[in-house]
């Protein structure tokens, strides 16, 4: 039975491997990897980006709205805040 397979197989499969597909990690000054140095300048940029806002008279919720619409002009990466 083709049902009774796949399940079986997906419950073996899901249960032999924990999953590891993702690690946390703290980016600090000592760290100084690269992803650590493109997440502070995502963060400069958003400060700038949302002073300029703020100075054109945008509201909170349109500067919000703007910022997470954002990319960065380095790499192209959306910068969430």
């Amino acid at each position: 039975n083709r049902r009774h397979f796949l399940t079986v197989t997906a419950l073996g499969l899901t249960a032999a491997a924990p999953a590891r597909a993702f690690t946390i990690q703290s980016c600090d000054n000592a760290a100084g990897s690269l992803t650590c140095t493109e997440l502070a300048r995502h963060d400069e940029t958003l400060a700038k980006l949302d002073a300029m806002l703020a100075e054109k008279g945008l509201s909170e919720d349109q500067r919000k709205a703007t910022l997470a619409l954002a990319r960065c002009p380095f790499c192209g990466a959306l910068m969430v805040g």
